[in-house]
């Protein structure tokens, strides 16, 4: 087997058909299978994972979360290499051929495809990553890890995911299994090819703010030993700036919790790292947030407040 396709499902009756027909109908050379773990499905999803029984391997569980789903069909997997759809997106129909193909060509343990975002009530397709093929070797991937940690439009090499598994019971478990195994890889291939559909619903958990959210802080500090350890202090301030400071922080105070959100998120970023503003890489983020650094740093606090 060349290719394990590994697909956590949960609740997605509106959406799963898709997903399903768009992998069985793949134009590949080789060999994959479709595991679906259907994690304590509420809807009809089950119905749906039976009607494809012939062509996809099926796991009912009970709700662990997407982390356990897909840790249990990894450890079931037979293929040599690994790919991961959440079974609300659906993928281009030479998905598993260009994936698999560049990882064979360049003895990659990691190929990384360009991706567009759409919302299911907009067909308007957002192009993400975007940029040339390049390839990274161990200990240079700077550029890499300012993408964003996804698991689906990426390909691994299944020893690399056994290795570093998806923490469970929380979110954001992508940026903890996905940013180290990036960091473990010996070589990385970024492909032009705009191959996967990832499709933005409104009530995703990470939307909303829940106690849950606060897991990126969790996360953050899983991944943050293993950045500075491999020489990647620049990016995990930048994660801790970006992700905490600016995106949690806001959510926060959009809920009318100020006084929660400078205590527990952003009065400890910014004791981890006093010259925070100093940071190359804000450059690169767009100028409403650039707007509302400038105002954080300068503790404008009641301008936030009215502009964010």
């Amino acid at each position: 087997m060349d290719v394990s396709i590994i697909i956590p499902v949960y609740n997605t009756e509106k959406y799963l058909k898709q997903c399903l027909e768009s992998l069985i109908n793949q134009k590949t050379e080789f060999k994959y299978e479709i595991i679906c773990v259907n994690d304590g499905s509420t809807d009809n999803s089950e119905k749906i994972l039976e009607q494809f029984s012939e062509d996809i391997q099926h796991i009912y569980i009970k709700n662990s979360g997407p982390g356990a789903a897909r840790n249990l069909a990894i450890q079931k997997a037979k293929g040599q290499y690994l790919l991961f759809v959440d079974s609300d997106d659906y993928v281009s129909e030479n998905f598993v051929q260009r994936m698999t193909e560049e990882a064979i060509q360049n003895n990659a343990d990691v190929v990384i495809c360009n991706f567009y975002r759409f919302k299911t009530n907009n067909l308007e397709l957002e192009k993400v990553n975007k940029g040339k093929k390049a390839i990274y070797k161990k200990g240079k991937i700077q550029e890499v890890l300012l993408m964003e940690f996804h698991s689906c439009n990426k390909l691994f090499r299944k020893n690399l995911m056994m290795k570093n598994l998806y923490p469970e019971d929380m979110l954001f478990e992508d940026v903890v299994a996905i940013s180290e195994a990036l960091i473990d890889a010996n070589k990385i291939v970024k492909i032009e090819d705009y191959l996967y559909y990832y499709r933005r619903t409104d009530n995703s958990i990470t939307n909303n703010l829940t106690d849950r959210n606060y897991d990126i802080k969790k996360a953050i500090d899983i991944i943050e030993p293993k950045f500075i350890k491999n020489g990647y202090t620049t990016q995990i301030e930048f994660l801790n700036i970006n992700c905490i400071l600016v995106d949690l922080a806001i959510k926060v105070m959009k809920a009318k919790k100020e006084k929660k959100a400078y205590k527990e998120v952003i009065e400890p970023v910014i004791k981890k790292y006093p010259e925070w503003y100093k940071n190359p890489l804000i450059k690169n983020v767009k100028f409403n947030k650039k707007l509302y650094l400038w105002c954080l740093k300068h503790k404008m606090y009641d301008l936030i407040k009215f502009v964010f």
